[in-house]
């Protein structure tokens, strides 16, 4: 059920008018989305020409376990064709950062629409997946754009060494989230 007027709902009118999918953000964080600016929506302080330019602080909070759950979406780029549909997805068991190519004049957007949309469902299964899954927290991040995919375990304890983590769990096209899938079912 979406309730009209809030943040969640004008986020949906914004994804369906625009024939892209609806990213999934759980239940439990849906009354806490603001809408930080135009398309840019997210459950705490956020940029969303950070999160377009895949900054690294954001995994780096991740890894060093200094973030609470939260929900991130935002559409952003710059130039013509450098544009990206990104999404932060950090919610118990599961912290996914991703970044998909839509909106620059030279992007197939119907195919892009249509992959966002494959990655939705993945999202949403891992995210149903990790609700029933005991132990630390797994991080799967990829983006299409920038040509990074990789998908493990938070190391405990951690430093936030992005560079090591992508390294270490480094996986080929978006394979990560089949990583993130047999990490989760082996739990």
């Amino acid at each position: 059920m979406t309730d009209h007027g809030s943040p969640y709902a004008e986020m949906t009118t914004a994804f369906t008018s625009s024939r892209l999918p609806v990213p999934p953000v759980p239940e439990p964080l849906r009354p806490q989305l603001r809408t930080v600016r135009d398309w840019c929506w997210s459950t705490r302080d956020i940029d969303a020409f950070a999160m377009y330019m895949f900054d690294r602080d954001f995994l780096s909070a991740v890894l060093s376990g200094s973030v609470p759950d939260y929900v991130a979406v935002s559409h952003a780029g710059h130039g013509v064709n450098s544009y990206a549909v990104n999404y932060h997805l950090v919610c118990g068991p599961l912290a996914v950062i991703m970044q998909v190519g839509w909106g620059g004049i030279y992007t197939d957007n119907a195919a892009a629409s249509q992959r966002l949309g494959e990655y939705w469902r993945r999202c949403m299964a891992l995210h149903a997946r990790g609700a029933d899954a005991s132990g630390g927290r797994i991080l799967c991040v990829f983006s299409h754009l920038r040509g990074i995919s990789a998908c493990g375990p938070l190391p405990q304890p951690s430093d936030g060494d992005v560079d090591a983590f992508l390294t270490t769990h480094r996986t080929a096209g978006d394979a990560a989230f089949d990583e993130a899938e047999r990490l989760l079912a082996h739990r």
